[in-house]
């Protein structure tokens, strides 16, 4: 039997970085709208929904024909917001009062979630990161793409990766890596930009299995300064003894890793457009728009 699979697109209206992100123009239309109408073409998807606790970002979906829900303020990470939504919809399947404005209602087994940021994934990326988790042993997959240049990996607010040799994730990170060679003292540089090492940036989409949901709402923060050294690892499941402390803007995907499970990863075409990250990144965007170098209709990036 055909696994039942969510798409959660969580769309946040407070940033630091860009306040009300999700409702910025890219080509005249919201920014969170673009990302629905590419992930509700998804064959894999039984059912996609936009999670908000912003009542803007909530009229705007519904204004623009989007299925959302209304989700709790206090959710600190994407993958919390993703397991309020299901447990939600797993109550509705059970009898429970109907949403007026989501139709999907029942259990699902996997969750992808996709950033309102993203309005470049395309629908086979999420059957890609929805793969990563039915058909191995990682219980969070996610997309990476290539670091464009030393601007692109060294901005704090881009996610590194770091793998092995059979692409499970072993450390997530703001800063640069991996890092290669040492500086003056012996300890290794701390933000150093090396053009010949293949830098990983993570992509705005994961996907996990929705027991797994309950299990990571679970795990306390990760352990350290993002800066240093990555924490301990533990055996699978041995959440007990993690510290609680997490640093700000810790990546969520390292609660995952340093408890000692599996996060696999798989990496887009190297024609994949980032998402936007800043004020800066959406004018570049829109100026791409109007000079004709991206397709209006899939928003791609045109060969020059």
């Amino acid at each position: 039997m055909q696994p039942r699979v969510l798409g959660v697109i969580p769309a946040r209206y407070n940033s630091r970085r860009f306040a009300g992100k999700p409702l910025a123009l890219l080509g005249g239309k919201p920014l969170v709208m673009h990302v629905y109408r590419n992930a509700c073409k998804a064959k894999c998807l039984d059912a996609c929904v936009v999670a908000t606790d912003d009542d803007r970002i909530a009229k705007a979906v519904r204004d623009n024909g989007g299925e959302v829900m209304m989700t709790d303020a206090a959710c600190e990470t994407s993958l919390e917001r993703c397991l309020e939504v299901v447990r939600r919809l797993r109550r509705r399947g059970s009898g429970g009062k109907k949403g007026t404005w989501t139709a999907a209602a029942g259990e699902f087994d996997v969750v992808v979630c996709i950033d309102a940021d993203e309005p470049f994934v395309q629908p086979h990326h999420i059957e890609t990161v929805a793969d990563l988790v039915v058909n191995s042993d990682a219980v969070v997959g996610t997309l990476v793409r290539r670091g464009l240049d030393e601007e692109d990996v060294t901005r704090a607010d881009t996610v590194k990766v770091v793998t092995d040799n059979r692409d499970y994730a072993l450390l997530f990170s703001r800063e640069p890596v991996p890092r290669r060679g040492s500086s003056a003292n012996g300890g290794v540089a701390r933000s150093a930009y090396d053009p010949d090492v293949a830098y990983k940036v993570r992509v705005g989409i994961q996907a996990c299995g929705t027991d797994f949901l309950e299990t990571y709402a679970s795990l306390p923060g990760c352990d350290g300064d993002k800066e240093n050294a990555s924490p301990r690892r533990l055996k699978s499941g041995d959440a007990s003894t993690i510290p609680s402390y997490e640093p700000p803007d810790e990546p969520e995907q390292n609660r995952v890793v340093f408890a000692g499970y599996k996060v696999k990863v798989d990496v887009v075409e190297s024609t994949f457009v980032p998402g936007v990250k800043t004020p800066e990144d959406l004018r570049h965007l829109n100026a791409g728009l109007a000079a004709g170098l991206v397709n209006d209709l899939q928003l791609t990036f045109l060969a020059a």
